[in-house]
């Protein structure tokens, strides 16, 4: 049985700490960090949710990374910007540091099973991280129903003209694949006025399904990557367990 957290928006920034620890999140101190919003997408988590993530993750590692890598309409660093997310290096002094992940090494993984991708070019920060923690904000999108926690990992991607890279192999393969090698070890999914958290992405998403209006049995990735798992997509969810504080 796989466990998430339901909680309003205020109770989880004032008590980050207390309610991920109900689902078994107690990492132990680890040398770095990275923490991967929607940056440069259309959906962005907000400033206030971030700096709770990063005051409970600075007690944890010994450095902060916020990354992202660019899209055809943004680069990170514009972004980190215009969301004010630098004022959290004020906050966090030398703790905290922010990157344009498109402009790291990239290393080649390769996927097991893959459906359409062999292997992963992914920017060497992602591969070395000790904890990788994944904060987006669902919203609905054209090609995909909906973007959360699973699509915010396809933005760890390093290329900017991501669509003609991707888009023909089919978006959710895609995502399904990238699963297979990406595994946060959180997910914080802002959901309207919720937060839903849990150490499996597509877990989160079904979930944050709830807040935006959308069938969980309406999106491909969901089903593709429950069946890699073993299961049809209504067995998956019947056993999910929502933990409402």
């Amino acid at each position: 049985m796989t466990s998430v957290i339901v909680s309003e928006y205020d109770n989880v920034v004032a008590n980050f700490s207390d309610l991920t620890a109900k689902i078994g999140f107690k990492p132990e101190k680890t040398e770095m960090t990275l923490i991967k919003p929607n940056v440069c997408g259309m959906y962005h988590p907000s400033l206030q949710l971030m700096s709770a993530v990063i005051e409970f993750t600075s007690s944890k590692t010994e450095s902060v990374v916020i990354g992202e890598t660019q899209s055809m309409l943004h680069t990170p660093q514009e972004q980190y910007e215009r969301l004010r997310y630098t004022h959290l290096l004020e906050q966090f002094p030398g703790k905290l540091r922010m990157v344009d992940l498109s402009e790291d090494e990239l290393v080649k993984i390769p996927v097991p099973n893959p459906r359409v991708l062999d292997e992963l070019k992914l920017p060497r920060m992602v591969v070395d991280s000790d904890m990788l923690i994944n904060v987006p904000k669902i919203g609905s999108h054209p090609i995909t129903t909906i973007t959360g926690a699973l699509k915010n990992l396809f933005g760890l991607l390093p290329e900017r003209r991501k669509s003609s890279t991707y888009h023909h192999l089919g978006m959710d393969n895609v995502i399904a694949d990238i699963s297979r090698v990406v595994k946060p070890e959180l997910n914080v999914l802002e959901a309207k006025s919720n937060i839903v958290l849990g150490v499996d992405p597509l877990t989160v998403d079904i979930v944050g399904c709830r807040f935006v209006g959308y069938d969980p049995l309406e999106v491909d990735h969901f089903k593709l990557i429950a069946k890699e798992r073993g299961f049809e997509i209504e067995d998956f969810i019947e056993k999910i367990k929502v933990l409402d504080f």
